[in-house]
Order: structure tokens, then sequence, then C-alpha cells
């Protein structure tokens, strides 16, 4: 049972509606939930059975209307859709009947919001323009994984609601009208409510469920599973057994130099769970289907000895049972018919179509859809994409497949200017508006990352909404953002939200609020156990260049075994991993150990005891 803090209390006796005896509001109260700044109970007395809803109000946020609960004497009305740290008035109406129009006016009273859970209230958005979605729906996943949230984003780019998930995984489907289905990485299959509550449905048996999932008739889902693995040897090409036992003697053996002469490939199956039985049917082998080792595909560097080979990220239903499979490693997208065979192959190796126009290929692509039409839309990433047809950048690119003449011919596609180059990750989804929602995903451009962006773009490729959010002391990744989502719990929306604009603290501001302990090329500043970087302007020099830095604690024994002997703990950077440009800057952070601090010496571009670069010693840091 949640507990639940108590904001207001009962207020005006019930305003009648009619003449009919109808019973009366003896109490009322909200309270916002301990456990989820962004969701209220209503609780409700009444003298007698009675439905009821309630209508929540703020000026800027909007106005709206809970579903109508069975009629009872004691009512638990849940609220969503909800801004964060903003005030809301409520009015608690009674329904002697099945009819909203027979609903008589109470009292009413107000609430106010809690504040973000730390890793979200860091995020800093700039929204402009209006989605044509009420509900924009999304991952938020920390640069360590450590702090991962589903969440929802309002047509003007306010975020209203979310859930706080452990390692949540690319994919969120709707379940019904209410409940939605996700598989956390390595952690099965689960279920959650928009109230929060969270149901393992598989657990550890679909531990290898990856990256998609399509809902079937008769409870069953179709997913990507990887669970496939063959061993190249200098003379054998034989499929292993055992893919986890082999994944460890393969890097066991790389490790000790033994494993020059063979490598293990992965790879996915398509698979099929069945939620009445808990079995799962394997339904498709790619290694029946193509030449492993045909050199035309577009390989991923090997690991460790180890060697990922399709990399299927999505799998979506395509418009007469079939069904588009996306293979990243190898820059394809198939169509397999209802009966699992191969349909058809866009790009990559054997390709049944070709492209009058090289520059309408794709690569390392995630989310090919069929559209109505039979076009293919996708989000284009770019990886590895020649220079001679245009080099790295993505977009979102829509197909038409020419099927007598063999041809793909690129119809539409949205690619912002300037250019930004997702090099993972990403969505790109039609919605019903006939416009496109657009995500990049981990974002960097020329060793700078960018803020995450979404936009939802027209039929002329036009913006109409733009959502970018950066946060601070963190490189956090959004696969996915989709829409298609009217209400979050049965909520009706009676006036729509007001623009939201929340823009990232001017620079000086931001950094007059750190304490400064050095200053060179850089400035050097603490924040809340980072230390900051920052100069202003930059140059590419700045940020092309590696950081050193080497921090020595007072007690000596805090460091690792291996580390006592030099004497400090080597946190060397670089700004490709922890650098973001704000206007007019450059921002490199880095996280200190927890141990109280000796000594730190930093820079750029020379090593203890060299010339060149820069270089700063602070003796002694004061603790934050």
């Amino acid at each position: 049972m949640v507990a639940f803090l108590v904001y207001a209390t009962a207020g005006a006796p019930v305003e009648r509606a009619s003449a009919v005896d109808r019973p009366d509001v003896v109490g009322h109260s909200a309270a916002v939930s301990r456990t989820n700044a962004l969701i209220v109970e209503v609780r409700v007395s009444l003298s007698g059975p009675a439905s009821v809803f309630v209508e929540y109000d703020n000026p800027l946020a909007g106005r709206y209307r809970t579903r109508l609960g069975a009629a009872a004497t004691e009512h638990i009305i849940p609220i969503v859709r909800l801004r964060p740290e903003t005030t809301y008035d409520y009015t608690v109406f009674t329904v002697d009947g099945a009819e909203r129009s027979d609903a008589a006016r109470g009292p009413g009273g107000s609430f106010t919001t809690g504040a973000l859970p730390k890793p979200l209230a860091a995020i800093f958005t700039t929204a402009t323009g209006r989605s044509s979605q009420p509900l924009i729906l999304s991952d938020h996943r920390s640069q360590d994984m450590s702090d991962s949230y589903l969440v929802f984003w309002d047509e003007v780019g306010a975020l209203v609601w979310y859930l706080r998930v452990k390692n949540t995984g690319p994919v969120v489907r709707r379940q019904g009208q209410e409940n939605f289905l996700f598989a956390p990485v390595e952690n099965g299959l689960r279920q959650f409510t928009p109230l929060g509550k969270v149901t393992d449905l598989a657990g550890v048996l679909l531990a290898e469920m990856h990256h998609d999932l399509v809902p079937l008739e008769g409870g069953r889902i179709l997913f990507p599973m990887a669970s496939g693995c063959m061993i190249v040897g200098k003379r054998e090409l034989r499929r292993a057994v055992d893919c986890e036992r082999q994944l460890v003697v393969i890097r066991d053996a790389f490790d000790s130099g033994g494993a020059e002469q063979r490598r293990l490939i992965l790879y996915d199956h398509l698979a099929i769970w069945h939620s009445a039985t808990g079995r799962i049917e394997e339904v498709w082998d790619p290694a029946e289907a193509f030449d492993i080792l045909d050199p035309a595909q577009h390989w991923e560097p090997a690991r460790r000895g180890v060697q990922r080979w399709t990399h299927l990220n999505s799998v979506s239903q395509g418009v007469h049972g079939n069904f588009l499979l996306s293979f990243r490693h190898r820059s394809q997208v198939a169509s397999l018919t209802s009966d699992y065979e191969i349909e058809w192959l866009l790009h990559g190796p054997e390709s049944d179509y070709e492209f009058p126009d090289p520059t309408d290929r794709f690569y390392g692509q995630h989310t090919a859809t069929q559209l109505a039409n039979g076009n293919v839309l996708l989000f284009d990433n770019g990886r590895r994409r020649p220079d001679a047809e245009g080099g790295k950048y993505s977009r979102a690119l829509e197909l038409r497949l020419d099927d007598a003449m063999g041809t793909a011919v690129k119809v539409w596609e949205y690619r912002p200017s300037p250019d930004i180059y997702a090099h993972a990750g990403s969505s790109a989804y039609r919605l019903d508006s006939g416009n496109t929602l657009v995500n990049f995903s981990v974002t960097h451009q020329d060793l700078v990352y960018a803020p995450l962006v979404v936009v939802e773009a027209d039929a002329n490729g036009d913006e109409v909404f733009r959502i970018e959010t950066v946060q601070l002391h963190q490189r956090p990744s959004r696969y996915r953002a989709q829409g298609g989502i009217e209400a979050i719990y049965g909520e009706t929306m009676l006036r729509p939200p007001a623009e939201f604009v929340q823009r990232p603290p001017p620079v000086r501001r931001h950094y007059e609020r750190m304490r400064r302990v050095a200053a060179s090329t850089f400035d050097l500043y603490l924040d809340d156990g980072y230390l900051v970087y920052a100069k202003a302007p930059c140059s590419v020099e700045d940020i092309e260049r590696p950081f050193f830095l080497h921090v020595r604690p007072q007690k000596p024994y805090m460091l690792a075994e291996d580390r006592r002997e030099v004497g400090f703990d080597n946190l060397d950077s670089s700004f490709f991993w922890s650098g973001l440009r704000w206007p007019g800057g450059c921002h490199v952070e880095v996280r200190l150990p927890a141990y109280a601090i000796d000594y730190i010496a930093t820079g750029q571009g020379v090593a203890e005891g060299g010339g060149g670069g820069w270089r700063v010693d602070i003796p002694w840091v004061p603790q934050q």
C-alpha cells in the first residue's frame, strides 16, 4: 500500500445540479505519493453510494478530468499527467447514475506536486512548437545505467510522468488501454501500470530478449533472442552449442594470447514466447538464411575475440501479415512472410532492390516499419556511411520500393540543419497525424556531446515541434520516443497546456554557484563531487586533447592495491566521454572519488614532469 502525504482537506458543501436526492460529499483530501512526485490521490467520502470524478487545473499545465469511478461511498481517485512542483486546483463531481451529464459539482481544494528525483531534476529542457501528440513516451537512461526511467512528455515538452526501472530496455509497448509491456536489459519481460506497479511476466526465462517485442494473438510475444553463435577458426566454421560457455572460453583464450586463430560470432534468432505455457519457440534462424562469412557485410570490430553479426534491433508487423526486421550490422532490412520465410531484402548483402541514387542508402539503421502505402520508414543512423554518400550524419528516411523496377527511392526525409550524428539507438515513427516523430539518441558531433533531440516533422520535412534535453553530470541516452497515446490513466483533456520552455541557466550564473579551485587554460570548479573544467570561448584544440587527472587521497589505503605503488588514482578523461559544449564555451566534468583528497594534478597535453599544454597542481581540495 502506497503511503501518501495530505496537502488539502475538505472544502465547501456540494453545489446541487438538480433536485435529485444525491449523496453529499462529507470529506475529501488530496495527497502526493511519497514514491512518485507526479502521482496524486484524491480521497472522497460520500454520505451514500455514487460515482465520482475529479477535474484538476493549472493555468499553464492545462485542465483535465479523471475517469469515472464505480458507485461507492469511499473513493480513491488517482491523478496523473502532472508537472513537478506545480499547484493545481481540483473539484469533486458526483454522478448518481452512469452518465457524466448527470454530474453535480461538489467541493474542491488544491495540491502541489513534489520535486522530481535528482537525475530527472538535473535535466534542462528547451521545447519549441507544439506536438500533434498529447503525450510522448520515451526512456531516459543515465550513462552508467544506474538511473533509468520511463517518462511522458506533454505536447509542449513538459515532463508529466515518470517511472524508475532497473536497466530499462529500449522497447515499451502499450497493452490494452492502460498497462505497458517492456523488456529491461537482462531482466526478461515485465508489465507496468500507469500508477507504477511493476510485475514480472517471464523473469529470467526471457533474459535473452532484447531490443523489441511484438504482441501477437493468443497472448504470444514475438521478439529477437540473442541465442545463436558460431566459432570461426583457421579451417572451420561450426555452430557452437553452449554460447555462454563459449563466450567465456574465447575471451579467456584471447586475454591469455591464444585466440589469434579463432573468434566467436554472436547472432540473434527470432522467437515467440507463449504466455499460456511459458514455452519459447524459435521461428527463424539467420544462419540458415544468410552467409555468415559474406565479405559484403558491414562488420563491427571484434572485441576480445567476439564479434556480433546481425544485431537485430527492431521487429515490426507489416501491412499484409509480414514482419520487418532491422539488422544494424548488415545495414539491412528484411521482410519475412507470416510463415517466417524471407520475402525480400533491402540494402546490404543480396539486396532485392537497387538504389539509383547512392545517397538514398542507409547505414546502421533502427526502427524499420512498413507504412500503409507499402513504403519503408526507418531511422538512418549513418554509421560507417561512406564519405562519397555524405559521411556521418543521421536522418529519418522513407523509401518507396518498386517491385517491377527492383529499385528503392527516397520519397521523404527529415535531416536537421545543422546535421546531427546519432551513432547508436534512435527512432523514427509515423504518427496518425501524418507527421513523423524522430528521436536522436546518444548524440555527439566533432568530439562534442550535443543535447538529446526529439523532433516532430511534417510531410515537407519541416519541424513543428522540438525538444532538446541536457543533463548535468551525465551523458544520458534516449533509445526511442513514441506517440499515439491519448491518456496515461484514462484522463480527458479539457484545456490543453500552455507553452512550456525551460532553458539551461546562463553559463556565468551556473559557474557562480560552484567553487573555483584553480585557473589556467581551463577554469576548474568543484560541484557536488565533480571536478568541472570550463572555458569560454573554446577552440578545436581545446577539445581534441585528452585530460589527465591524478588524484591522491589523504589516506593511502583508500587506493586499490594496484594503485598504491604509484600513490594516486588515474582518472584521465577526454572531451568525447565527459564533455559538453555550452553556448559560448566548453564544459568537462569528471566524478571525483568519495574519499578525502590530499592532492590533484591535472591538465592537457602534458604528463608528469613534461612540457607543453597546461597543468595545474591543487595541493588540497576543500570538502564541499
